[in-house]
């Protein structure tokens, strides 16, 4: 019999593993800074703009035919094979059902879409689909066990595939067909790798089929939801403006957001197989679970204030002068990190002890609320306006999602909730701070490397105003147990580690 995991031994297996995730996406964002550099030179904004239609409508039919199998497999209370022979056979059939419908979109995209470019990238991409509906879905064994190692390598080496042939292609073919190139082996890499990392050999079978059906038809609900949130924008707005504009938009969203990509969506992952662990062995870990990502959520928002605030910089450094467009889209769109640890961690907590319905209770009515917001602003063509309207909106899906969460019952969602609620405050504080310097929300006239130093320095400004007002509100409301009294307790110990050190070596040296 396997001995119960106590509620220490899996919140530090969260913690590790959100190190993982986060120093893997980090390393890989450097990868695709290092891409960005490259491939704006070589591609126009039209290529990239091109890409994010097709790929938005990929990830859409994806998700319409995405039934959360490997969720339910997480949180399976018993390790069955047949289950994963069922999961298997799920899967298989979805590769299937999406490889069609990228199909069909391939052969009607010029009446659809005015361009039949898309038509071949639509043929490319459902034999894509068909792949990865092969993967082995033994790998979820990684996540029931909080194996983070093994995950960090299934996802870093397919990134490192697709980098490398996307510059390779992009050099050959100075064209979008580069991005496609790195897509399809990103993919083809991950399915090999499954059968590698992982030892089970699936089958097909349906044994389990309804208790996979059971909890998966909310989570299939819930992924259509998160489909129409994350991947409704290119889509909405690419008839309206037109492919240049498009890809001004997507990049600029893609770096005002890395504080989501690289922290809070590394958190989620881990943060969901702990939750699962806990619910299978009836271990109580949500408060320190919580903790954690409130954790990390501190570190997070200053780091959305210095992009925001160095926008001009980045866009000079990065991209070029010829990307000026793109300054707005950042500087707006970074305050979007300040509302969705909120959504993310508390949809997490939800979906991780099986509160799926009310997951989709409240991303639902959010998806709504973006896609009919969209609708009605993106005839101004104004991509800071757009922008802006998409902050709106995630500020109000926090607020569903904190709802929702309470309203299970969960006691910690109280506690993040107001955690981040002093965090606010000190980002209004830091944003008034860093407004006088010279440059800040406005685009720069500076060379790339005299721009990169200055924004370096605007960024990197925001972190020790940000934690010093943090750290005074903390002591005005009482120093309330959260997330500040548990940085408070590790950097004091980080502190008497350090110092124990420095004085074995002193000893050492005499």
């Amino acid at each position: 019999m396997t001995a119960t995991p106590p509620a220490r031994s899996i919140a530090r297996g969260v913690l590790i593993g959100t190190g993982w995730l986060t120093a893997w996406r980090m390393t890989s964002r450097l990868l695709g800074f290092a891409s960005l550099l490259v491939l704006t030179q070589i591609l126009m904004p039209s290529d990239f703009g091109l890409v994010a239609l097709a790929s938005s409508l990929f990830a859409a039919i994806d998700a319409m035919s995405q039934i959360g199998v490997r969720d339910a497999l997480v949180r399976l209370p018993d390790d069955t094979t047949e289950y994963y022979d069922a999961a298997f056979t799920f899967q298989f059939a979805r590769g299937l059902l999406t490889g069609c419908g990228l199909a069909l979109c391939g052969l009607m995209s010029t009446t659809w879409f005015g361009d039949p470019r898309l038509r071949d990238i639509f043929a490319i991409l459902a034999l894509v689909a068909i792949v990865a509906g092969c993967e082995n879905v033994g790998v979820v064994r990684l996540a029931r066990e909080l194996d983070f190692r093994a995950q960090v390598l299934l996802q870093a080496a397919p990134r490192l595939a697709g980098f490398c042939l996307t510059m390779v292609a992009a050099a050959i073919t100075r064209s979008y067909w580069a991005l496609i190139a790195g897509l399809v082996a990103s993919r083809l890499a991950t399915t090999v790798l499954t059968y590698a990392v992982a030892p089970h050999r699936p089958r097909f079978g349906l044994v389990g089929w309804r208790y996979l059906i059971h909890f998966s038809f909310w989570t299939w609900a819930g992924s259509l939801c998160a489909m129409v949130w994350n991947r409704s924008d290119p889509f909405l707005l690419g008839p309206v403006l037109g492919d240049t504009l498009l890809g001004v938009y997507v990049i600029g969203a893609e770096i005002a957001i890395l504080p989501l990509t690289e922290l809070i969506e590394p958190v989620s992952g881990a943060l969901f197989s702990g939750f699962a662990m806990a619910h299978r062995t009836g271990t109580q870990t949500k408060e320190s679970a919580l903790v954690v990502a409130g954790c990390l959520a501190l570190f997070g928002i200053p780091f959305s204030i210095g992009i925001s605030a160095c926008s001009g910089y980045l866009v000079a450094g990065l991209l070029g002068p010829q990307w000026s467009a793109a300054q707005p889209v950042i500087a707006a769109m970074a305050w979007l990190c300040m509302f969705t640890p909120f959504s993310y961690v508390c949809g997490t907590v939800l979906q991780a002890q099986g509160h799926v319905r009310r997951n989709v209770v409240a991303s639902g009515p959010g998806a709504v609320l973006k896609v009919s917001v969209l609708l009605l602003v993106r005839h101004t063509q104004d991509l800071r306006r757009i922008a802006l309207a998409s902050v709106a909106v995630t500020c109000i899906e926090a607020g569903l999602f904190i709802w929702q969460s309470l309203a299970a019952g969960n006691s910690g969602a109280r506690q993040l909730a107001m955690t981040l609620l002093r965090a606010t405050v000190a980002a209004c504080v830091t944003s008034v701070a860093l407004w006088p310097m010279p440059g800040t929300w406005e685009m720069s006239g500076l060379s790339r490397v005299p721009a990169l130093a200055v924004g370096g320095v605007i960024g990197a400004s925001a972190f020790p105003i940000f934690f010093l007002w943090q750290a005074a509100l903390w002591h005005l409301c009482g120093r309330p147990s959260g997330a500040e009294e548990q940085l408070m307790i590790h950097l004091a110990k980080a502190a008497r580690t350090v110092r124990l050190r420095l004085s074995r070596a002193g000893g050492g040296t005499r």
